[in-house]
């Protein structure tokens, strides 16, 4: 029997040399003197010397633990959004919009810039017309017929009458025809009788002036649908006085004998003195519209259905006055 110095362990398998609680060498044991064989012998209780079973890991990694770690599975991966068109969409067709826009702005003021000087060009060509040649105002009896045709006499050539009469006197002057009435008479010239000079449907206008600024007091104008008949005028005449109280009338004048369609009536459209006027009849079947310097003044009706004749001038009195640019549009 051996025994453990240390812890007094006692070991009966005389094959062990260390003490399985300590390492410590055994001893072999002396019987004491008092040894009884048959008194009980007590051991101390016996412990658990079964090692634990081995547990295989490799280096680098941490010892298991007893408790199995939870189970983790990976999240997946984030994937990429993909970004919506329809910003991009939307934004070019806006830039396309505004550049329509800009071009069609481009366009229109292209073409009023070039409307505004295509009409100054009008413009300067008519400011360069004679100054007793006002612009026309548009009115219900305005020709707008693509084939009008118009005859013009500027008196350069000399085709009226001409001469000193017990009416007065008529004469050419500086490419004008000037007339002069005997004190309290008057005089009616129709034009040549030529076809150029018929106002049937027509546009008829003429320049007119007072020469020394006395116009006859009884007036002097534009005459229309003039004929004669057995000798004796038939006609209507637009007359003004261009004096300090400037008026129009229109007259009548049947079987030789005038007669007045109206009172003299006050117009601002009329320049006074010596500085030129335009008269224009207008006529479309017993129509007839009457225009000063460009500025629309009475209508009447062709009662008595002359309808047609030749165009003419009238004045009276003793004033002096000279015709200047005849027009007549058909």
């Amino acid at each position: 029997m051996k025994v453990c110095p240390q812890c007094q362990r006692n070991y009966t398998d005389d094959a062990l040399s260390f003490c399985l609680d300590d390492g410590s060498p055994l001893v072999t044991a002396s019987a004491p003197s008092s040894f009884d064989p048959s008194a009980t012998v007590q051991y101390p209780q016996s412990r658990e010397t079964s090692p634990p079973p081995t547990m295989m890991y490799q280096p680098g990694q941490p010892p298991p633990s007893s408790t199995p770690p939870p189970a983790w599975s990976p999240m997946p991966p984030t994937q990429k959004q993909k970004r919506s068109v329809w910003p991009w969409l939307i934004g070019i067709g806006a830039v396309l919009v505004f550049v329509g826009i800009g071009v069609v702005i481009l366009v229109l003021a292209v073409a009023s810039v070039t409307n505004t000087n295509n009409n100054n060009g009008n413009n300067s060509n008519n400011n360069n017309r004679a100054a007793n040649r006002p612009a026309n105002n548009s009115n219900s009896n305005a020709n707008t017929r693509s084939d009008l045709t118009t005859f013009t006499d500027d008196f350069s050539t000399q085709s009226w009458g001409t001469g000193p009469s017990t009416y007065g006197n008529i004469w050419y002057q500086d490419e004008e025809y000037h007339m002069h009435a005997t004190k309290g008479g008057y005089i009616v010239m129709y034009a040549p009788d030529k076809k150029e000079y018929y106002d049937e449907n027509a546009t008829v206008r003429v320049g007119l002036r007072s020469i020394d600024g006395n116009p006859p007091n009884t007036g002097y104008g534009l005459v229309v649908h003039g004929e004669k008949k057995d000798g004796k005028l038939e006609d209507y005449a637009f007359l003004i006085y261009n004096g300090d109280d400037p008026k129009y009338k229109i007259v009548l004048h049947k079987a030789g004998v005038e007669s007045k369609m109206g009172d003299w009536t006050s117009s601002s459209a009329i320049r006074t003195g010596t500085s030129p006027n335009q008269l224009e009849v207008r006529m479309r079947d017993r129509k007839m519209d009457f225009y000063i310097n460009g500025q629309f003044i009475t209508s009447i009706t062709d009662a008595e259905g002359y309808l047609r004749g030749r165009v003419g001038l009238y004045t009276s009195d003793a004033g002096e006055v000279a015709f200047d640019d005849l027009e007549v549009s058909k």
